[in-house]
């Protein structure tokens, strides 16, 4: 239970930190991951991929991506300023539980919000709005979007989700959508008759 992996300095006397914000998401698969994580100055294409996303901002805070391995629960933030390998890093254990509860959190709020002032069982979330409100970027490309739309898409209240370029399309289930009006819901259409002859 309190098995981890960490990274010690010898004799550290201060741990400096910064503020950060993961810009994309990486994940790579394990081989590759370990290859990466045992030499992390390696020029890496998925670096060089992304040195557009990493910068370090006028107030000091990196931008960064966030590199995962398939299976594994630890990371590697990198900001590369505009090198194609991992010029600045850090090690983060628990990574992927990290990202994993941060975006329940924001599902929660998008599904309560949602359900809360939907009129007809129908709303949509779009990505600009999301990263004004809750800080979080989210594009069907930066490895965000299609994690936060698995958690989406199991949840209890909603019956369907249709990706946009640039949000989600959601339909609820109306027992959780507590303020319908029911001039705006869609009369469902009769089921087909079957004629036997």
């Amino acid at each position: 239970m309190f098995n981890l992996q960490a990274i010690f300095a010898r004799k550290a006397d201060d741990y400096p930190v910064w503020d950060c914000v993961i810009e994309k998401i990486v994940e790579l698969p394990e081989a590759e991951y370990k290859y990466f994580k045992s030499a992390p100055l390696r020029d890496m294409p998925f670096i060089a991929e992304n040195t557009d996303l990493m910068h370090r901002d006028e107030n000091g805070v990196f931008h960064c991506l966030l590199v995962l391995g398939e299976g594994t629960s630890d990371g590697i933030l990198i900001e590369s300023e505009g090198y194609n390998y991992a010029r600045y890093s850090s090690f983060m254990p628990g990574a992927r539980e990290f990202v994993t509860a941060r975006l329940n959190q924001l599902a929660d709020q998008i599904t309560r919000e949602s359900t809360q002032n939907t009129s007809n069982g129908t709303w949509a979330v779009y990505f600009d709005e999301i990263q004004e409100r809750y800080h979080v970027p989210v594009s069907p490309h930066n490895g965000v979007g299609p994690m936060l739309q698995k958690i989406l898409e199991a949840r209890p209240e909603l019956a369907e989700l249709e990706p946009m370029e640039d949000g989600f399309d959601m339909v609820f289930y109306l027992d959780y959508c507590p303020n319908l009006d029911k001039n705006e819901i869609p009369e469902l259409e009769p089921p087909a008759m079957q004629m036997n002859l």
